[in-house]
């Protein structure tokens, strides 16, 4: 069975930065310089699903006791994509994670030791 382009896509990028080699700084120059708006534009889009999705994995690896910049990163844009766009779905989501949501005493942190 052959793969969807996306899949392709998604593999040959995943690919190329894994190379200690490779530069999202050039290509993000590349890409917005040398293509047309229509193409600006998908991109944007894929990068607000990315941004999307990661920002709702830090909430499940924030209860876990992990994350990373980038995680961080992506929960903090999207907080700003809602601002500007408004919330979709995200709200019933959060929500219902807040409601659930138990932080392990070992990684809060007592203000009286400061």
């Amino acid at each position: 069975m052959a793969k969807a382009d996306e899949f392709k896509a998604a593999e040959k990028l995943t690919s190329y930065l894994n190379n200690a080699n490779f530069s999202p700084a050039v290509m993000a120059n590349v890409l917005t310089t040398e293509y047309t708006l229509y193409t600006q534009d998908r991109l944007m889009e894929l990068i607000r699903y990315i941004i999307h999705y990661n920002s709702l994995r830090f909430n499940s690896e924030w209860d876990k006791g992990y994350t990373s910049e980038g995680l961080s990163m992506a929960s903090y844009l999207q907080d700003m994509i809602d601002l500007k766009y408004g919330a979709e779905d995200r709200n019933k989501i959060v929500h219902s994670l807040e409601e659930k949501r138990t932080r392990d005493s070992k990684y809060l942190m007592d203000l009286d030791s400061f």
